[in-house]
């Protein structure tokens, strides 16, 4: 990374596109705040937004949905029975705070919530959406019904 952290390979890459639109006086927009972390260990791991530790640090409301891999069709034809999908979400406007996934496809998934969040989505988007079936994608539809429950 030329400017430190987060020193990962994605964010690396967009650092030096900005740079270089910066020095050819090419129109520069900042740099993101919301970017994906991936560890693409066994089971993967990724991340984006707020930590639990954030929002309690911050005394920002929130409720947590879960989907674990081993309620999914497509966990149980993977036979992923450890993976977790959890969603932070905002007590206050339903906003999506947070998104970690711990299990197969990780690193894939996560951008689904990180654009969620790019545009400021609720968690009633991934209640009313229709995933395939059967996906891994389908956690965020029951994660977002399991904080649904909870707000």
């Amino acid at each position: 990374d030329v400017i430190g952290a987060p020193a990962l390979a994605a964010s690396s890459s967009e650092q030096g596109r900005l740079a270089a639109r910066h020095a050819f006086d090419v129109d520069c927009p900042p740099f993101s705040k919301l970017f994906p972390y991936g560890i693409y260990t066994i089971p993967e791991i990724s991340s984006v937004g707020a930590q639990e530790t954030d929002l309690i640090k911050d005394h920002i409301p929130y409720v947590i949905g879960r989907a674990r891999y081993s309620e999914l069709a497509r966990g149980q034809i993977l036979g992923d029975e450890h993976g977790l999908l959890k969603i932070l979400v905002s007590k206050e406007n339903h906003k999506i705070l947070g998104v970690h996934i711990l299990g197969t496809g990780a690193t894939e998934l996560i951008h689904i919530g990180q654009t969620a969040m790019h545009f400021e989505g609720t968690i009633e988007f991934f209640v009313s959406n229709i995933f395939n079936y059967p996906t891994l994608a389908e956690a965020y539809k029951v994660a977002a019904l399991n904080a649904q429950n909870q707000l």
